[in-house]
């Protein structure tokens, strides 16, 4: 019993701790299936946490400052991929200095038609 109560104590806390600070840890493709929905349902000051892998995308900053787009394993493992004919992040509001984008290879994407 002191067992229980001391897990619903914890979990409290937690989810208190949690809406106070508003910050919130997104991961792909676990919890989200993409980085461009991670983005879209993303809020100021969360981290979205990419899974090694290779991603083909063409992203979309969204106007939300504070956001944090990390990988889990580095640069050497985790690929955005623009497919060779879209740009791979577009970034055109939302940032600050708190904004991260951070241990990813980026590659086959450029700046034309977008």
């Amino acid at each position: 019993m002191k067992r229980l109560l001391l897990t619903i104590v914890l979990c409290v806390t937690m989810t208190l701790v949690s809406s106070v600070v508003g910050a919130d840890v997104i991961h792909v493709p676990d919890g989200v299936g993409s980085i461009s929905l991670a983005l879209l349902v993303a809020g100021p000051g969360d981290t979205i946490l990419v899974a090694p892998g290779t991603y083909h995308v063409n992203l979309e900053w969204p106007d939300k400052s504070g956001l944090k787009l990390l990988s889990e394993t580095g640069s050497g493992q985790t690929v955005l991929d623009g497919s060779a004919d879209v740009q791979v992040i577009g970034v055109y509001t939302g940032v600050d200095t708190t904004t991260v984008i951070s241990g990813f290879t980026i590659r086959n994407g450029h700046a034309e038609g977008q």
